[in-house]
């Protein structure tokens, strides 16, 4: 069978590539091995979203009679992971099969089988010999496992994510994204919680008063911390480790490891074909490899490991394959963390000439909604154009889009500021960490 392009991956990227590439007048086809939506919407954004959202709803139970929710027995409600699971499951499925009927209205050829490059132009899959003029790589990742004794006997994300964990105890090994969110799932929904991560604080990569403003909320929920510690060996009951202080040992029924992702570059034809990867499939600015006319995208190429960012990567090397200009814009990535609080940032934010943050204690729906805890920072540079922002507070990977493209347009904290924002919103908080640039925040001393 002879297509325009061929997709390896029915993932964010694999998917959004080939519908894209389907409605610019492609004939498409696409080689899925496992369940359509890749990690994104089978074992990682969506289904960790739904259990959270479950989890912040019975963690509220405790503000119930402070909101005037009064006469239930608190202490008789219960957290049913079946049902919690079969909801999530239920999400993840409508999903899914939204996504198959798409690429089906858009004429895309699905074929149920692992894909493999057999030349520049040829795929093979389930034995048949599939033609093209373009190949688009979109294999994805799965969980990373450290060289650490007993590893095998902790579960991944994937294993966590597929069905209710039976612990009431639970050690987290890593804590970065994955790790600091089911740290919240887990301890939201009354499990004993620790997480041991090897850096220096949880979150590295997010500011250090972030980091360390989560880790207090994460300490208040009844969950330990322990930073600058290396994991030495997983047994069924507990997780060694040591650090500064000597060894230690954390008891759990279930340790849980959250250390990242590893592409899937594996067996599926590079080597033969000269694609240049290592640790990932190396790829330009238009998300082309070695080979002209492979291309690769999402989680299994250079680049970020987010499912936006991946869906944008495969529109930008369709576009490419097409020879059109309509291409995202790769600079301005938003990145969001569902934690409790939520954080989100976006561009630069270190080594800026000036900055201006506003409190969420000071925002009126932050404190109709019941917290007062988090911030909005902007930074800008010397002709106050705003260049990053980060956000720490309930509700802020919803209101991160606009200051996501401030940066992109080059808009200035005045141009914002002197933007009329709704009351009460919290996302009228933006507006005021702008004013804050030049000292004019009206809800601040």
């Amino acid at each position: 069978m002879r297509y325009n392009l061929v997709v390896l991956g029915g993932g964010p990227a694999g998917y959004t590539g080939a519908i894209r590439a389907a409605k610019r007048g492609m004939k498409v086809a696409l080689a899925e091995s496992g369940e359509m939506g890749g990690t994104c919407l089978n074992r990682g954004c969506i289904p960790t979203k739904c259990l959270l959202h479950s989890s912040e709803l019975f963690r509220s139970r405790g503000e119930w009679e402070t909101l005037g929710i009064t006469g239930a027995d608190f202490s008789a409600l219960r957290f049913d992971q079946n049902r919690v699971y079969e909801r999530k499951d239920a999400v993840v499925n409508g999903l899914r099969d939204g996504v198959k009927g798409l690429l089906r209205s858009c004429g895309v050829d699905v074929y149920e089988g692992k894909g493999r490059l057999t030349s520049a132009h040829s795929v093979e899959v389930n034995g048949e010999t599939l033609e093209a003029d373009f190949v688009l790589i979109a294999t994805g990742s799965r969980p990373a496992l450290p060289s650490v004794k007993g590893i095998e006997k902790a579960l991944t994300s994937d294993e966590v994510l597929a069905r209710p964990l039976d612990a009431s105890s639970v050690v987290v090994i890593g804590g970065g994204v994955i790790g600091a969110e089911l740290a919240c799932y887990f301890a939201g929904v009354g499990k004993k919680v620790s997480i041991i991560e090897f850096a220096e604080r949880i979150l590295p990569s997010v500011s250090k008063d972030i980091s360390v403003q989560l880790s207090s909320s994460l300490k208040k929920s009844g969950v330990e911390i322990f930073v600058a510690s290396e994991v030495t060996e997983v047994t069924d009951s507990r997780v060694l480790f040591r650090n500064a202080s000597g060894e230690h040992e954390a008891e759990c029924d279930a340790a849980v490891v959250a250390v990242g992702r590893r592409a899937n570059v594996e067996d599926i034809g590079l080597e033969s074909v000269g694609v240049e990867f290592d640790r990932t499939v190396k790829v330009d600015k238009n998300m082309r490899t070695s080979v002209p006319n492979v291309y690769a995208a999402g989680d299994v190429a250079d680049g970020i490991q987010l499912a936006h960012y991946a869906s944008a990567a495969a529109i930008r090397a369709v576009e490419d394959m097409c020879g059109t200009d309509c291409k995202p814009d790769m600079s301005v990535v938003p990145a969001l963390i569902y934690t409790q609080p939520e954080i989100a940032s976006v561009g630069k934010t270190t080594g800026c000439a000036k900055s201006g943050k506003f409190l969420l204690g000071a925002n009126g729906k932050s404190l109709i909604n019941g917290t007062n805890r988090g911030f909005i920072r902007v930074f800008c540079d010397d002709k106050d154009v705003i260049v990053g922002a980060e956000l720490f507070g309930n509700g802020v990977t919803e209101i991160v889009g606009e200051l996501a493209l401030a940066v992109k347009e080059g808009l200035s904290a005045e141009s914002v500021a002197q933007t009329i924002h709704a009351h009460p919103t919290v996302y009228e908080s933006v507006a005021e960490a702008c004013e804050d640039v030049f000292g004019l925040a009206t809800h601040k001393k």
